[in-house]
């Protein structure tokens, strides 16, 4: 990451950190913005409630990581509910704020954790927000290994796009998830909108679960050349540095 995103993405941290407080059970997002900019900014400047929050990691990426800062962590089973989750995204429209996340490979986890959060609070650079999520933007689904080749096909038939298994560059072979399941990458169709994929991703049987992420996101904040960028449900304002 060059030090302009970096900048940026920690601009954008420090927005979200005013949304933690004494005693609350904190959702945590996976991959390098939550790991590099969020986490470091937060043991930073907010030593005064570290001791006092817990948070819910939703990889091992990020558990371990926030063990290694000393944090108080807590698994799934320990909870049944979550003040605010702070995460990431590949992709943030601006008005609708649907957001495709999956990057980095935990986006069930990452689901199941906004859905029983009261709020959901995305940081991000500039380069992540678009007018509009465009067709042959990839979309990630978690599948089980054992039907991996068989739902690849069958979305081939059904959707007349090339869907791509991950691979990864840490081990030969596909990317397995920490839940241990495959992933498949789904070019969205251009005669699709994203309602209509996540429906029939939804639809099928061994589909664990897809990287739309629509009417979850509370706000985002988004930190820009001119200030970190505020977006919520029905307003828009720019904070300056």
């Amino acid at each position: 990451m060059n030090s302009l995103l970096a900048s940026l993405r920690k601009s954008a941290s420090r927005k979200a950190l005013t949304h933690i407080k004494p005693g609350m059970i904190v959702g945590l997002g996976s991959g390098s913005t939550i790991a590099d900019s969020f986490l470091p900014l937060f043991v930073e400047e907010a030593s005064d409630v570290m001791h006092n929050v817990f948070f819910i990691p939703s990889s091992r990426q990020i558990e371990f990581k926030a063990l290694e800062m000393g944090l108080k962590i807590l698994s799934f089973n320990q909870i049944d509910h979550v003040n605010v989750t702070i995460d990431s995204a590949d992709f943030i429209e601006r008005k609708t704020l649907i957001a495709i996340k999956g990057g980095g490979g935990a986006f069930l986890m990452e689901k199941v954790l906004s859905s029983v959060s009261d709020e959901l609070i995305l940081i991000a650079d500039e380069n992540k927000l678009v007018e509009k999520i465009q067709p042959g933007v990839l979309i990630p689904v978690e599948v089980p290994s054992d039907f991996v080749i068989l739902i690849k096909k069958r979305l081939e038939k059904a959707l007349g796009v090339n869907v791509r298994i991950r691979t990864g560059s840490g081990k030969v072979g596909p990317v397995i998830t920490d839940l241990g399941n495959a992933i498949i990458d789904v070019p969205l169709p251009e005669d699709y909108s994203l309602e209509q994929l996540d429906g029939l991703l939804k639809s099928i049987p061994g589909v664990l679960e897809n990287g739309i992420f629509k009417d979850l996101v509370s706000r985002a904040y988004v930190g820009t050349g001119g200030g970190v960028l505020e977006l919520e449900r029905g307003r828009t304002a720019l904070y300056e540095y």
